[in-house]
């Protein structure tokens, strides 16, 4: 499915934006917090969705399922809660359930063809998407048959996009590319947490805060992902062709107690694939220290039998990979481990 934007988190974040004085200062106020909160969002939003689109497209030979991605981030006004939504309206030209542009990574199909901020997409090959209730925000219901028109859209070849903005329609063909399969989308939460779930990448907005590069932030986002291209998590909804080089890993599939090792180990080799450098990267862990001192000790897992290791043991564990890693890029040999 198309990569939707906070979800939950414009609704959560909404909810705490309205809160303040009373009176005319209050109001003031209050506008003024729900739109630093929607800079704040929409600037994680666009940072991860630059970092996540090259993690997936160099990658899209190591994936277990693979499918036509536009690459785009999509939002529409309909997700918004009261204190974000007239400020999201204003500033995108978002209307009801219709997704709107958010993101359109560098090089990203979406980019290509033209498309960006202020562009709301009204129908797909002549088929007109669902407005639905403008007085009825936060359901998402009408949105997500809208993403689903796309998403099937997006698999079968060039699509005819219908695009307003400022009012101005015009048509757009959009020739989707090659991707992993999996999205990736920002919960609205100031812990410091990543997950995926076979179909999803998630992190935490605190996580991605974090994350003082784009380096660092690869390196949150590529663990994320190894455990899908690891087939530690998997959904059997998520359909696609099988990447061309998968079968070439050498890492242990299916869920396992080294199941978060092993995504380090992958997580390098992917972020180094898609340019990040996994040297710089690896200091990801020492901020995550910093900021997480229970993280100093060993953790299991309680749902999935997981460890989670400190992280001073994992950059000792990392530091034969980037040994070979540096190798392998100097000999020009396969980074696929």
């Amino acid at each position: 499915m198309p990569t939707l934007a906070w979800l939950a988190a414009a609704v959560l974040l909404a909810g705490t934006a309205a809160c303040g004085g009373s009176g005319l200062d209050g109001a003031v106020a209050a506008s003024d917090d729900a739109s630093q909160r929607l800079d704040s969002l929409v600037a994680q939003d666009r940072r991860v969705a630059e970092v996540a689109w090259r993690l997936a497209t160099a990658n899209q030979d190591l994936c277990p399922v693979v499918r036509p991605r536009p690459g785009w981030t999509l939002h529409a006004a309909n997700q918004y809660g009261a204190a974000l939504r007239p400020l999201a309206e204003r500033r995108f030209g978002l209307e009801g359930d219709l997704p709107g542009i958010l993101a359109a990574p560098v090089g990203s199909p979406a980019a290509v063809a033209g498309l960006g901020e202020g562009d709301l997409i009204t129908a797909v090959n002549g088929e007109l998407l669902r407005v639905g209730a403008a007085s009825n925000p936060a359901q998402f219901d009408g949105l997500q048959a809208n993403l689903a028109v796309l998403d099937t859209a997006a698999a079968q070849g060039p699509m005819t996009l219908s695009v307003r903005r400022n009012g101005r329609d015009r048509e757009v063909t959009l020739r989707s590319t090659p991707a992993c399969a999996y999205t990736t989308q920002i919960d609205a939460s100031e812990g410091l947490s990543g997950r995926s779930d076979g179909r999803r990448v998630f992190i935490s907005s605190g996580l991605v805060a974090l994350a003082r590069t784009d380096d660092e932030l690869a390196f949150f986002l590529a663990h994320e992902l190894a455990h899908a291209v690891l087939e530690h998590r998997t959904a059997p909804d998520v359909v696609g062709t099988r990447g061309a080089a998968n079968s070439r890993i050498t890492l242990r599939r299916g869920r396992s107690s080294a199941a978060e090792a092993d995504a380090d180990v992958m997580g390098l080799y992917l972020l180094t694939r898609a340019g990040y450098d996994p040297q710089t990267s690896v200091e990801a862990l020492s901020a995550y220290a910093v900021a997480s001192p229970l993280s100093r000790y060993a953790q299991i897992s309680p749902t999935g039998g997981d460890i989670y290791q400190p992280p001073e043991a994992r950059r000792r564990a990392l530091a034969p990979v980037l040994a070979e890693i540096a190798r392998r890029r100097v000999a020009s040999e396969s980074l696929i481990p």
